[in-house]
C-alpha cells in the first residue's frame, strides 16, 4: 500500500463538516427466521414512510444499499407500493444497488454481479437507484470487487470490516485499485455504521452508546475520531444501526447540535444521503493512498475467517445449484435460443433471485439459527427445479436441432452430447435411450409403456461424429416415473449406454447416432478410447498414476514429469469449542489421524475407480465445562472412492464420513513437497497469492486464524513457478497453508451455537448465544474432491479449465420423439469458443432485454493477453457494454466472423453478441 508522507492541506472554505445519514440495517434472516424478520421489517417501513411524508425536512433515508426490502414489504402491503414507490422516485427513500446485502468470499465472483444486476433492476422498478457500494457489515471484501463496482457506475465505496494496519495508516478514505487498474474511493467505517445510532438535540446529554461496536461518552469524542483519520474532512454520521426504526425528529436534533457546534468552532452538521456525502468529497483534494488486494483482516472490527467452514454441507449445495444454474441451464438457454429465437430469461431471472436471497452474509455464511438454513435449503431446491428443468428443455430442443441438420436425419438414434463450457472437451458420458422404440416420447396416450423385452444391445452399433464406430457399454438405468404433462404420456424403463465422447466443440453439441447392425453404414475401425488401467491398488491412464498408500492416503505421480506427491488426503478431526463464527482450539488438543483406522481397500464401484474403507474413533462431544473433548468415544465410518477418469489429468477422490460425534473439526491434509512462502486461491474473477506468514494481529480485535477462503480451487507451487499441486472441492472454502508445503482443506466444523461468549480466541460478544443443534451436521457426508499436478504457474496451469470440468458434466440426450416447440427454420449453427485458457468465461446468457447473447469473460493472467471468440454462428453486431449490460461501444467483427479483444491483467468484459437476423422471444 502507498500511504504519502503528509495529507493535503485544507483549506479555510473545506473546514470539517459532518453529515447526518438517518439509515438502518436490517439482516433480512439472522437470528430469527425470514417471516419473523419480515413481521418487524413491515412495521418499521409502515412507520417510516408515515414519517417521511409528515416530516419533509428529513431528506434522505438510506435503506441499506439493498433492493429486497421493497419487495419482501409490497408482498405483505400491496396497498402501499404507490406510497413506497413516490418516496423512492423522489428521492427520499433510497435502495440498491445491491438486491441483498451478500458475502463475497463464499460466493462466485458472478453471483456478485447478478446481486447487483438484480439489485439495480428492483430499484429501477421501484423508481431509483442508489449507485453508492455501501456494504456495511459484509464480512472483508474481494480484490476484484472496485471492478464490479465500477461495472456498475459505482465510484464509492462504504464498508466498516476487512480492515488491518495498512489500512488503517491510510485513514478513513483511500483508492482501493482492481487488477485491472479500476479504481474506487474507499470510506471506512472505522467507528462503524452505528456511531450515531441514537440522537439528541442537546450536545450536553448525548451519550453516543449503541450495542457492541459503539461507546462515545460525547458527539465531540465522535467527531474527533472520526476527523484524525479523514484526509478531507467530510466526515459520515449514521444515524442508525441492526434493525432500527426511523428515529423521530432528527431534522430537529441535527438543528441544535449543528448551532452547538457554531458556537464552539466545531464541525457543521448538516441532513444528507450517501450520495450527498459522496458530492462533498468529491468536492475536496482527493486521498493519496493507494492498496490493492482482499480486505479480509479484523483490526477494528472482526471479520470470522472461520465462517467459511459453518455448515459445509450447505455450502457443498449452494455450490452445485449454482452451477446447474449459471454454468449449465443458463448457458444452454442462450444456445438455444440463438437458434430458435426462444428464451426461458423470465424463469432463470426467478431462479436468480431466489439463489441471491441465498447470499446475505448471515445466510450463506452459515451464522444463522437452523430455521434460517432450512428455509435456505427449500429456496435452493426451487432453483434446482427452475434450473433442470430448462435445462432439459433446451437440451432436446438443441439436440433435435442437430439431428434435424445432420446428414444421418432419419437413421437410428441420434445420441447428441452437449458441451457447456467456452472449450472443447473429452469425457465419458452416459445416454438414457428409451428402448421402445415404438412409442415415442411426445406421442398422445396415457398410461405406462411397456417393453415386452429387453433390447440386445450387442446388436447395435454407435456411430461417432466422424463415421468411425466406438465401444459403448449398456446397463438398466435406475427406475424412473417420468410423466410428459403435455401429453399424459409415460414411461418407467431406460436403458443407460456409457461411452467415450472425444473433442466436443465448445457450447455445442456433437451428434452420434445408435444403428442396429445391419443397418450400420460401413465405417472406418473405431477409435481406441482412453483407458484408465487398474492393478492392485493402483490407477494408471497414461497421464498420472494413483496409489492408495496403506494408511488410507494418496501418492500422485505425474508421469509426464516423474515428480511424485505422497501421504495425501490424510484425515485429521480436533476438537472444537467454537461457534458459527469460527472454530475453537481446546488447549493440549491433539488431532485423530486416519493414518492408524486400519483402512480396506476394495475393487471401485467401475472399472477406473477404487474403493477405500475404514473407521475413525474420536470422542464423541465435548466434555462438561467446554475446555477438554469427552472421555467417551464413537466410530466414524469413512470411504474414499478414488477415480482416475480416461485421458483426465486429475485425480477425483469422494470423501465419505459419517458424522456421529459433535463439538469436532474435520480436515484434509496434503502434504505437497512443495515448499513456499505463498498459497494460490481461486477468488472472484481472478487467482489471489497469500503470504503464508499473517500478522500477528496483537491488539487487534479479530486475530488472523491463519484460515483462508477459496472458491473452487487452492494450491501451492514451487518458488520458481515450475511445479505446482492443486486441490479442487465442491463447495469447501477454507483452506490452511502451513509448515511450508502442506495444505489443509477443512471438510465440516460440527458446532451447536450461533455465538459463544467464551469462545477460545474471542473474549468479546459478537452474536446472541443461541442453540443450533442442526450445523453439528449430523449424518452421512459425501465431499468431492479433486487433484492435479501441473507444470508452470497457477496462471499457466490450466487450473480454471480443469475446475469447470469437475463442476460442470458433459451432458446427452436421446433424440426420440418429438421436439419441444416449433422446429426453426434455417438454425445458425452452435458453438462459441474462447481462448487462450487465460480467458475464462464465466456467463453465457440471453440478454436482460431479450436483445442479443450477453458473453463475460476475464482474464485470469497477471499480464496482458488478446482473447479470441470464435462463434459458431454468424454475427450481426458486437457491442461492449457495461456488467449491467448496457451498451457502451460497438466491437468490430473481423472478416472471418471472430472477435479479437485486448485484456489488460485481471480485466472483466461483458459482450453483447447479436447474431444475424435474431429474435428472442421469451417464454
Amino acid at each position: 500500500m502507498h500511504v504519502p508522507a503528509s495529507p493535503p492541506q485544507r483549506t479555510a472554505a473545506q473546514e470539517p463538516l459532518a453529515v447526518v445519514v438517518p439509515h438502518t440495517h436490517w439482516d433480512r434472516e439472522w437470528y430469527s427466521p425470514f417471516e419473523t424478520m419480515r413481521f418487524a421489517l413491515v412495521q418499521f417501513l409502515d412507520e417510516l414512510i408515515d414519517v417521511l411524508e409528515d416530516e419533509p425536512a428529513l431528506p434522505a433515508f438510506l435503506l441499506d444499499g439493498q433492493a429486497v426490502i421493497l419487495e419482501d414489504y409490497t408482498e405483505i402491503r400491496r396497498d402501499r407500493r404507490e406510497r413506497l414507490t413516490a418516496l423512492v422516485e423522489a428521492g427520499r427513500l433510497r435502495p440498491g444497488p445491491f438486491y441483498v446485502q451478500p458475502d463475497e468470499f463464499h460466493v462466485s465472483g458472478e453471483a456478485l454481479v447478478r446481486n447487483l444486476l438484480i439489485g439495480c433492476r428492483v430499484s429501477r422498478e421501484y423508481g431509483h437507484v442508489m449507485r453508492e457500494g455501501y456494504l456495511p457489515d459484509t464480512f472483508g471484501h474481494v480484490h476484484q470487487l472496485p471492478q464490479i463496482l465500477r461495472g456498475f457506475g459505482i465510484s464509492t465505496f462504504y464498508a466498516m470490516r476487512g480492515f488491518g494496519e495498512e489500512t488503517e495508516a491510510a485513514g478513513s478514505e483511500f483508492h482501493w485499485d482492481a487488477p485491472d487498474g479500476s479504481r474506487v474511493r474507499v470510506h471506512w467505517l472505522a467507528e462503524s455504521y452505528s456511531n450515531a445510532a441514537v440522537l439528541t438535540g442537546d450536545p450536553a446529554t448525548l451519550s453516543l452508546h449503541h450495542g457492541i461496536l459503539v461507546g462515545y461518552d460525547r458527539l465531540g469524542e465522535l467527531l474527533e475520531r472520526l476527523g484524525a483519520r479523514s484526509q478531507t474532512g467530510v466526515l459520515l454520521l449514521l444515524n442508525g444501526g441492526d434493525h432500527l426504526r426511523v428515529q423521530q425528529g432528527v431534522p430537529g436534533m441535527v438543528r441544535s447540535l449543528d448551532a452547538a457546534q457554531a458556537a464552539s468552532g466545531g464541525p457543521r452538521l448538516r441532513l444528507g444521503g450517501l450520495e450527498e456525502f459522496r458530492r462533498l468529497t468529491d468536492e475536496r483534494p482527493p486521498p493519496q493512498a493507494e492498496f490493492s488486494g482482499e480486505l479480509r483482516y479484523g483490526r477494528k472490527h472482526d471479520v470470522f475467517d472461520g465462517i467459511g467452514s459453518t455448515r459445509t454441507p450447505m455450502k457443498r449445495l449452494n455450490e452445485a445449484t449454482e452451477a446447474a444454474l449459471c454454468g449449465i441451464a443458463e448457458r444452454l438457454d442462450a444456445v438455444a435460443a440463438v437458434q430458435d429465437g426462444r428464451s426461458h430469461l423470465d424463469s432463470l431471472r426467478h431462479a436468480w433471485r431466489e439463489l441471491v436471497k441465498n447470499y446475505a452474509h448471515d445466510s450463506i455464511c452459515g451464522c444463522s439459527v437452523d430455521e434460517v438454513h432450512e428455509e435456505m435449503h427449500v429456496r435452493f431446491a426451487r432453483v434446482r427445479q427452475i434450473a433442470d428443468a430448462v435445462t432439459a428443455d433446451a437440451l432436446a430442443r438443441v439436440a433435435h436441432t442437430a439431428a434435424a441438420a445432420g446428414p444421418v436425419h432419419g437413421t437410428g438414434i441420434p445420441l447428441a452430447v452437449f458441451n457447456p463450457s467456452a472449450f472443447p472437451r473429452s469425457g465419458d458420458v452416459s445416454a438414457d435411450v428409451v428402448p421402445d422404440l415404438q412409442a415415442p416420447l411426445g406421442e398422445r396416450k396415457f398410461g405406462w409403456t411397456q417393453s415386452p423385452e429387453r433390447t440386445d444391445w450387442n446388436r447395435y452399433a454407435l456411430i461417432g461424429p466422424d463415421g468411425r464406430r466406438l465401444g459403448f457399454t449398456a446397463a438398466p438405468a435406475p427406475e424412473v416415473r417420468v410423466e410428459d404433462t403435455l401429453d399424459r404420456r409415460k414411461e418407467i424403463h431406460r436403458d443407460r449406454l456409457t461411452f467415450h465422447a472425444a473433442d466436443v466443440p465448445a457450447l455445442a453439441p456433437a451428434l452420434y447416432r445408435l444403428v442396429p447392425l445391419d443397418e450400420a453404414p460401413a465405417a472406418p475401425p473405431s477409435t481406441p478410447s482412453p483407458r484408465t488401467v487398474r492393478e492392485g491398488r493402483s490407477l494408471e491412464n497414461g497421464l498420472l498414476r494413483v496409489e492408495l498408500e496403506a494408511e488410507g492416503t494418496l501418492a500422485v505421480t505425474d508421469l509426464a514429469t516423474g515428480r511424485r506427491h505422497t501421504g495425501l488426503l490424510e484425515l485429521l478431526d480436533d476438537g472444537d469449542a467454537g461457534d458459527e463464527y469460527g472454530f475453537g482450539p481446546l488447549p493440549g488438543d491433539l488431532p485423530v489421524s486416519s493414518r492408524t483406522a486400519g483402512w480396506q481397500v476394495t475393487d471401485g464401484p467401475s472399472h477406473d475407480a477404487l474403493l477405500a474403507r475404514a473407521e475413525l474413533t474420536v470422542p464423541v462431544a465435548l466434555a462438561p465445562g467446554r475446555t477438554a473433548r469427552s472421555g467417551h468415544s464413537t466410530a466414524l465410518p469413512v470411504s474414499l472412492t478414488v477415480r482416475l477418469p480416461p485421458g483426465a489429468g486429475r485425480v477425483e477422490v469422494d470423501v465419505t464420513v459419517e458424522n456421529n460425534a459433535e463439538d469436532h473439526r474435520m480436515r484434509l491434509r496434503l502434504p505437497t513437497g512443495l515448499h513456499t512462502g505463498h498459497s494460490v486461491a481461486e477468488s472472484a474473477y481472478g487467482l489471489i497469492r497469500r503470504p503464508a506468514a499473517q500478522p500477528g494481529g496483537d491488539g487487534w480485535r479479530d486475530r488472523p486464524t491463519g484460515a483462508f477462503a477459496m472458491r473452487r480451487f487452492a494450491a501451492l507451487e514451487d518458488e520458481d513457478g515450475t511445479a505446482g499441486l492443486a486441490v479442487f472441492t465442491e463447495g469447501l472454502h477454507e483452506y490452511t497453508h502451513t509448515d511450508g508445503h502442506v495444505l489443509e482443506v477443512t471438510l465440516l466444523r460440527s458446532v451447536g451455537w450461533l455465538a459463544r461468549q467464551d469462545h477460545p480466541l474471542r473474549p468479546h460478544k459478537v452474536g446472541p448465544e443461541l442453540p443450533t443443534p442442526a450445523a453439528q451436521c449430523p449424518g452421512r457426508h459425501t465431499f468431492r474432491i479433486a487433484l492435479r499436478p501441473y507444470q508452470g504457474s497457477a496462471e499457466t496451469g490450466d487450473l480454471y479449465r480443469t475446475a469447470e470440468e469437475f463442476a460442470l458434466p458433459l451432458l446427452t440426450h436421446a433424440v426420440q420423439g418429438s421436439r419441444p416447440g416449433p422446429a426453426p427454420q434455417d438454425a445458425p449453427p452452435p458453438g462459441l469458443s474462447v481462448g487462450p485458457r487465460e480467458a475464462v468465461v464465466t456467463a453465457v446468457k440471453s440478454a436482460e432485454d431479450g436483445d442479443g447473447t450477453v458473453l463475460r469473460l476475464f482474464n485470469s493472467a497477471d499480464r496482458h493477453i488478446t482473447a479470441t471468440v470464435t462463434p459458431g454462428f454468424p454475427l450481426g453486431a458486437v457491442q461492449l457494454c457495461d456488467m449491467e449490460e448496457n451498451p457502451q461501444q460497438e466491437q468490430p467483427i473481423r472478416p472471418d466472423g471472430t472477435l479479437r479483444l485486448p485484456l489488460a491483467a485481471g480485466r472483466i468484459t461483458t459482450l453483447r453478441l447479436h447474431p444475424t437476423a435474431q429474435t428472442t422471444r421469451r417464454r
